[in-house]
């Protein structure tokens, strides 16, 4: 269980992603209450380098962030506390991928999820980015993300991340497409969700 006064979610790192943020920030600070959130970003650097060398496209494939939220002084667990959370916090997920360039984002399934001696509220949502070459060709790609939401001591954990589906890549002979795994990614932007702590 987190320590008092730890922000910071524990965030293993797998091998060919790199962190490539790390942000603390106070979300609401009044008399009674102070709201404050760590969010920590990784990337596939791995993919990305590769599909770059191979069609001179750049850009992010697969990312994955976690945050904790913590309360001061410590605030009872209720449903309607978690369920507050969990809007706002999928809420802020979506904002998050229209920023990165997403677009017609739209959940498409929400269920339980154990992580670790807990139960997490999981989001699924299906989204379009497209991306460019080097030399100005577009292609479209169809993504798949998820957030996952659960209490902890004196807060809640936040973890997810979006990963390539199918990408329309004529234009570039299906280069792409032949890096994509789906099914390995989905089973990995997981595995990754349980890690956290």
């Amino acid at each position: 269980m987190p320590t008092t006064g730890r922000y910071t979610p524990d965030v293993p790192i797998p091998d060919g992603w790199e962190q490539t943020s790390s942000e603390t920030e106070t979300m609401f600070n009044a008399m009674v209450v102070t709201v404050r959130t760590h969010t920590t970003v990784l990337e596939d650097t791995r993919l990305r380098e590769t599909i770059r060398d191979r069609t001179g496209m750049d850009g992010t494939w697969r990312f994955f962030f976690a945050s904790r939220l913590r309360f001061r002084p410590k605030t009872g667990m209720s449903r309607t506390l978690s369920r507050y959370v969990t809007e706002r916090a999928n809420d802020g997920f979506v904002s998050q991928l229209r920023e990165r360039g997403f677009r017609d984002v739209a959940a498409t399934d929400s269920r339980r999820f154990a992580v670790g001696k807990s139960e997490a509220d999981l989001t699924q949502y299906r989204a379009h980015v497209v991306m460019t070459t080097d030399a100005e060709r577009s292609v479209d790609v169809t993504a798949e993300g998820c957030l996952a939401v659960w209490p902890t001591d004196g807060g809640f954990l936040l973890a997810g991340g979006a990963y390539p589906l199918t990408v329309e890549d004529g234009v570039l002979d299906g280069t792409v497409e032949t890096l994509l795994a789906p099914e390995t990614h989905r089973e990995e932007l997981l595995e990754m969700i349980r890690s956290v702590e």
